[in-house]
């Protein structure tokens, strides 16, 4: 008797079933490109936002300048103009300087106020001055 090799051929592997068909992939690739171009759309608009409150800023202050000079009593009173750190925040104005009296401190507080509240209705004027006759007490 003789023996013969005989050799064995491998069992197919068979291929994974897909339970996913090419509809899937589509699905998810339109919305892997949806969140995407979402994101792109908010850090572009919250850029835009952030131009735009620093230029309003910039305004602001020009305009509550404007009214302070109308003033020749106002003349040493320095407007500072803060946007607020987002865009939800409304700017806020500081005035800072010396002035002769109360009163004069009175109505540079007034036309700032009047100047802000016509161009931004929730604006913040923050009041520094100093009274001269208070510091030389």
């Amino acid at each position: 008797m003789s023996m013969a090799l005989r050799q064995i051929a491998p069992l197919p592997i068979l291929a994974p079933t897909s339970e996913r068909g090419p509809e899937a992939l589509t699905v998810v690739a339109i919305i892997g490109v949806t969140v995407l171009s979402l994101v792109a759309f908010l850090a572009a608009g919250m850029t835009f936002l952030r131009r735009y409150r620093r230029a309003e800023a910039g305004t602001l202050q020009a305009r509550v300048v404007a009214a302070i000079a109308t003033d020749v009593e106002c003349a040493r009173v320095d407007v500072v103009t803060v946007a607020g750190p987002s865009a939800s925040m409304p700017a806020s104005v500081t005035l800072e300087g010396f002035v002769a009296s109360a009163a004069i401190r009175d109505r540079a507080l007034r036309l700032a106020e009047d100047a802000a509240r016509r161009m931004e209705p929730q604006a913040a004027v923050i009041d520094r001055l100093t009274v001269e006759a208070d510091q030389a007490a």
